[in-house]
């Protein structure tokens, strides 16, 4: 009995799913630590993995100035927040870490999936 190995796209699922699970409570426990908030927030999570695989579909397909490109889109979006001053230090942390992670995320991915036969 021969047996097939995994298909490449059924790996790379596997990992993608095991991943997102453990980076949503490694969010939480950074959340709660520079920004005191409680608990998982779904909107944040679906657009954290949103944002991991476009980084994933541009970077794999070699266009590595999505970076750039992503760079820019949070921080057009981060101008207008407001926060009051004794929590804005928190927040920043918090946005920087969850930002560095997410691109560090995507490039694994990346590299798993350009290395996975």
């Amino acid at each position: 009995m021969i047996i097939s190995p995994m298909p490449k796209f059924l790996i790379l699922a596997i990992l993608f799913v095991v991943t997102e699970v453990i980076i949503a409570f490694l969010f939480a426990v950074i959340a709660q630590i520079f920004y005191k908030r409680v608990g998982l927030d779904f909107k944040a999570i679906f657009k954290g993995m949103a944002e991991r695989v476009f980084l994933f579909i541009l970077l794999a397909n070699g266009y590595s100035s999505a970076l750039t490109f992503f760079s820019a889109l949070k921080l057009a979006t981060r101008l207008k927040h407001e926060e009051p001053k004794q929590t804005l230090d928190g927040f920043n942390d918090y946005y920087l870490l969850g930002n560095l992670l997410s691109v560090a995320v995507a490039i694994g991915y990346v590299n798993a999936f350009q290395h996975i036969q």
